[in-house]
């Protein structure tokens, strides 16, 4: 029993770490200190990238997004870092007889997951906060440059095609869960060394395992339920397109 709540406190650590600092509302920081405006209060309403830079322009828009990309990244690296350099898996195993769940894997992914978590429903700005699109891409960017390259090359292909840029976020989305388990899927039929290839450190501390694609789904499926009003105006053709990319 001790060491299946050890993992469970473990895991919500982790998770926390990432939530936290995910709901730091970089959008909302940044407009209030440079234009003493509340993006949450005109546009979309929400603090992304997209918004502020409708708003604010294109260059504000920018630094948001690269921002939150980091915030997503941070507490990743936190996170393995403290499973990789401190003491905490050989303490664990010495104290309860037996190593850490998954040996610690799903608790490098749960910190992006709770970024991604945090920067939508922000605690330190009343739960509001933006559609995930930032810390979506900051996930792929941080663990896999095959992932970032499809999830990013889909944005572009279809913002090109279509000029919707939450038809294109969408997009990335679906890409992203369809990929991310076809890389678990690749383990079962490609040498070990080679599967590692597709992520950054060639498997030395990133795996491309269930976690990975577990927490790849949740984080694209939140981005998806974000964009519903933005989906219901696709639908009805009511919503804006980009007119700066012809």
């Amino acid at each position: 029993m001790d060491i299946i709540l050890y993992n469970i406190i473990i895991g919500l650590s982790t998770f926390l770490i990432g939530y936290f600092f995910g709901s730091i509302p970089t959008g909302v920081i940044l407009c209030k200190l440079i234009y003493h405006k509340d993006p949450r209060e005109d546009g979309s309403k929400n603090s992304g990238g997209t918004n502020v830079g409708r708003l604010f322009g294109k260059k504000m828009g920018l630094a948001v997004i690269f921002l939150d990309m980091v915030k997503t990244a941070v507490p990743l690296v936190v996170v393995w870092s403290i499973l990789t350099f401190s003491p905490l898996k050989s303490v664990f195993a010495n104290n309860l007889g037996a190593p850490m769940f998954d040996d610690g894997v799903l608790y490098i992914y749960l910190a992006p997951l709770g970024a991604a978590i945090g920067h939508c429903y922000p605690v330190y700005a009343k739960f509001k906060g933006g559609k995930a699109v930032a810390t979506f891409g900051g996930f792929g960017l941080s663990t896999s440059w095959f992932l970032s390259l499809t999830g990013f090359g889909t944005f572009f292909i279809v913002l090109k095609a279509k000029k919707y840029v939450s038809l294109a976020s969408i997009s990335a989305g679906i890409a992203t869960i369809i990929f991310s388990w076809g890389l678990y899927a690749f383990q079962f039929v490609a040498p070990e060394s080679f599967w590692h290839f597709f992520m950054w450190g060639w498997g030395s501390y990133l795996l491309a395992g269930w976690e990975y694609a577990t927490v790849a789904t949740l984080i694209s499926l939140l981005l998806i339920v974000r964009h519903i009003p933005n989906i219901k105006r696709l639908i009805h053709h009511e919503e804006r397109k980009i007119t700066w990319m012809d």
